[in-house]
């Protein structure tokens, strides 16, 4: 599912075709057990569950509710949904913290993790899986809102809160920073990164917790997969420059003898992964800007961040034909096809 997510929205950029995306969702979807997780992986033969994967199962229903117009298919999810984020409400202890699931709580293949589980995602309280479940409570209120209950999206929103409220036992002020670990001792980018995107950190500490990502030279370092998280973060900071910089690993590939994208740096288990392709997506919806501002790309965001892209040419794929983007000489100019309105959202 966590690889999905991220061909996903490749795939929304780059083709009119949706059929690959809606029927990974579905399929993820019919995988669920009893517990209300899915598999994170299926049709398998031998079962495998990733907890946190379940949560960005979660984020493929929001992003497909926003980049195409099939809204019913979206109600369709939602009982899943539901059930996910019941089996997370399951394991909240006395604090309002998340304890870790049972399974392989796989985040992200960072150096000096085990088996990619953060610090604590083995049966302890995980301050990046409880960040994850803190995002993925955004995307279902957002779920809710536009094609369910609005009730139950102020539900989730009110989750939220309380769960940011609890994650200060893992701030630690004179750092800036989130830790991964009640105890502080461990510290990462995903930590960071994960509590900027929630969009739920007053706008005071979110100046803090950037500063701190952008300068901290200790922090665990995300790999392939959690760099596009990353690169969501920086977007938001204003660091096209960041971006490039961390895109070293992809632009060695070639010189390296690769024709694809590897799954994490070496060792690499996998020399043909295709998470490893969100620098396309990067390219419309960060580099160029264009994002939905609402369900359906009903209206598009225009943010451009080329940073040190001189040059800027694309056409990036919406359900009613195409966005052009031109960014020369540090000039942005849009088309949009006709019936789609341009507005100034920093939503998404």
């Amino acid at each position: 599912v966590g690889d999905t997510r991220l061909e996903a929205l490749a795939t929304y950029a780059m083709t009119a075709d949706d059929r690959l995306p809606k029927k990974a969702i579905r399929l993820f979807n019919e995988s669920r057990l009893p517990s209300g997780l899915t598999q994170s992986r299926y049709p398998s033969v031998i079962r495998q569950f990733i907890p946190p994967f379940s949560l960005w199962w979660i984020g493929m229903v929001y992003d497909y509710l926003y980049w195409r117009t099939d809204a019913d298919f979206v109600k369709e999810m939602i009982p899943g949904v539901r059930a996910v984020l019941n089996y997370y409400f399951g394991r909240l202890d006395a604090t309002g913290l998340v304890r870790a699931p049972n399974g392989w709580n796989f985040m992200d293949w960072t150096r000096g993790w085990t088996n990619g589980i953060p610090p604590d995602g083995d049966g302890g309280v995980s301050g990046v899986i409880n960040w994850l479940y803190i995002n993925a409570l955004g995307y279902a209120a957002a779920i809710e809102d536009a094609v369910g209950d609005s009730e139950m999206a102020t539900f989730y929103r009110n989750k939220s809160t309380s769960a940011v409220q609890a994650m200060d036992a893992f701030f630690v002020p004179e750092r800036g920073l989130y830790a991964d670990d009640l105890a502080h001792t461990r510290f990462s980018e995903h930590s960071q990164s994960l509590a900027i995107l929630s969009g739920q950190l007053p706008s005071d500490r979110a100046t803090v917790v950037g500063a701190g990502l952008l300068a901290a030279d200790d922090l665990s370092r995300c790999t392939i997969f959690m760099m596009h998280y990353l690169f969501e973060t920086y977007r938001i900071l204003g660091r096209a420059d960041k971006i490039i910089e961390r895109m070293g690993l992809w632009f060695t590939l070639k010189r390296d003898g690769f024709k694809t994208t590897i799954e994490c740096p070496e060792p690499s288990r996998s020399d043909c992964h295709a998470w490893g392709a969100h620098p396309l997506y990067h390219y419309y919806a960060t580099f160029c800007g264009v994002r939905p501002a609402s369900p359906g790309f009903k209206t598009a965001s225009f943010r451009p961040l080329p940073g040190p892209l001189k040059d800027i040419d694309a056409a990036l794929i919406h359900p009613s034909g195409e966005i052009t983007v031109r960014i020369a000489d540090g000039q942005p100019r849009i088309r949009l096809p006709e019936g789609v309105a341009l507005v100034d959202s920093n939503d998404r």
